[in-house]
Formats: structure tokens, sequence, C-alpha cells
């Protein structure tokens, strides 16, 4: 099937985004604040450059069919960001140059990272809670949670479509899973346009 081809492809950028997104710190309860406003900059980042050019280029088939309205996240990024009185630019991005919109296959590839990202949202944000050098900042963890009770159902849909994409057109959506993987990988915190101010606690 296509998702495995792709995991396969990215196994080793996966590890290396793990590393760079604190899973281990997040997973043992050593995460910090700081480390929370780097993985919103880095995540925030790249929904702001790619959310909109992948959803508005794929065809209106597959939008109805992945319901593509209800997987947007970057407000929900935003609120995060809102709510640790972060700012941020309000330009739009141009077109990501690393990411191919010319078909289906190519954007869903891309999708791909993005939808692997929001499945272990719910594990996450439940470490979040209980994290004690979180807790005095009442935090909402609006873009770890935003599927909800509907996160497997997404998934699976979402699986459903990717694997139904014909085989002569798997290396495109390989290619721009890696693409992403390897820009979110490279992502210097420094280089995006968030403005970090931490709340007074």
């Amino acid at each position: 099937m296509l998702h495995e081809k792709i995991k396969q492809a990215t196994a080793h950028l996966h590890d290396q985004l793990e590393q760079k997104m604190f899973t281990g710190q997040i997973m043992d309860g050593s995460f910090t604040f700081k480390q929370y406003q780097t993985i919103l900059t880095v995540n925030y980042a790249t929904h702001l450059a790619v959310e909109d050019f992948l959803f508005n280029n794929l065809s209106d088939e597959l939008c109805q069919k992945l319901n593509i309205e209800a997987r947007i996240k970057l407000p929900a990024l935003l609120r995060d960001l809102e709510e640790i009185n972060s700012s941020v630019s309000s330009s739009l991005p141009e077109a990501p140059e690393y990411i191919d919109l010319n078909s289906d296959a190519s954007i869903l590839g891309a999708m791909y990272v993005l939808e692997g990202a929001t499945l272990g949202g719910n594990v996450i944000a439940k470490r979040l809670k209980t994290n004690g050098q979180l807790l005095p900042y009442n935090l909402s963890y609006h873009y770890y949670q935003v599927y909800g009770d509907q996160l497997g159902s997404k998934w699976k849909q979402f699986l459903e479509v990717l694997n139904a994409i014909p085989e002569n057109e798997h290396e495109a959506a390989i290619k721009n899973a890696v693409n992403l993987f390897e820009h979110m990988a490279t992502t210097e915190v420094a280089s995006t346009t968030v403005i970090l101010v931490p709340p007074e606690v």
C-alpha cells in the first residue's frame, strides 16, 4: 500500500523530526515551556507555508471525500500561539518551491506528513496536560486535539483516499512526503514569522 511505501521512505526523516520536536521529553515529562514555544513555531510555520496551497489545489472530488475544511489546522495553531502571547506575521506566503502542487497524488503525499503528525496529537496532549512545567500556564492545546474524538476515523478516511492512488503516481506522492519532512526537519525557529513573548504567570 502507498502509505507503507511513504512510511518506509521517510522513516529516517521521521526519527529526525521526532528529536527536533522533543518527543522524548514530552513522553518522559521533562518538556519545557520554551520547547513548547519551539514546536508551536515549527508547526505554525509549516502549516502557514503549505496548508492553503495543498487544500486549494486538491481536486474538488477529493476535497469532498476528505471533508477538507474540517482538516484545516492553522486556526488551531493560531489560537495556541495567542494563548502564550505570541504574535505572528499577517503576510501571505508564496507557493512553496519544495512542494509539487500539480497532482492529487503529490498533494496527498504532503498531506500524509501533516495528517500523520496529527495522529499522535491526543497522546501528546494527555502528556502535556500532566506536565508540571506547563500546568501554571493553563494551556488548551487546540492543535494537538484538533480532531477530538474523530481522530481515528479521519486517519482511516485519509488512508483510504491515499491508498487509492494509482501505482504509476506513487513516486510523486512519496517525493512530496520526503520533501516536506526534510523541510520541517531543517526549519530553524529563527527563520519563522513568529515573535515569541512568554506570558506572565
